[in-house]
């Protein structure tokens, strides 16, 4: 299990400005998981996504799905209730047209029921609270392994 530090612990802790991105709070995370599609490891968005969350909380252990190597779905299944109970937040980044796949999906809602913070990495390469996200499933017809939801960031007021 992974334990929160509080900020004012911490030297360099860093605040971005503006109404549903991420804000210093009380206490930082000890170890942030990037929730991706397999399809999107290795791609600039990729890389650039775990600096983003690397800048953002420097004293946090950062893991990725790419790195977990899940050698198959099955594979998946059984270590990822393990994972989940080591981390402190998830951050998930879609594809370039806003869709999650199925596995993203299932991590995000069962880091949602953990109580974990969970986070979304915008288009722009920011940090989105969950609550400025809507998230529609695609339609049965439409829904594939790869497109299983697609993500909105929604206008900040």
């Amino acid at each position: 299990m992974s334990v929160t530090v509080p900020l004012d612990a911490q030297d360099g802790a860093q605040s971005v400005q503006g109404q549903g991105r991420v804000r210093a709070g009380d206490t930082e995370p000890a170890v942030v998981y990037l929730a991706a599609a397999r399809n999107t490891y290795g791609t600039l968005s990729y890389r650039r996504a775990m600096r983003r969350l690397a800048d953002q909380w420097p004293r946090a252990v950062v893991m990725d799905a790419d790195a977990c190597g899940f050698a198959s779905r099955a594979d998946w299944y059984l270590r990822w209730p393990f994972i989940r109970d080591g981390i402190d937040s998830l951050v998930v980044l879609a594809e370039q047209d806003g869709s999650i796949s199925r596995e993203t999906w299932l991590e995000l809602r069962d880091a949602m029921d953990s109580g974990l913070s969970c986070w979304f990495v915008t288009g722009d390469g920011d940090l989105a609270f969950l609550a400025s996200i809507h998230f529609r499933l695609y339609s049965t017809g439409v829904r594939t392994e790869r497109r299983w939801a697609h993500a909105e960031v929604l206008p900040v007021d």
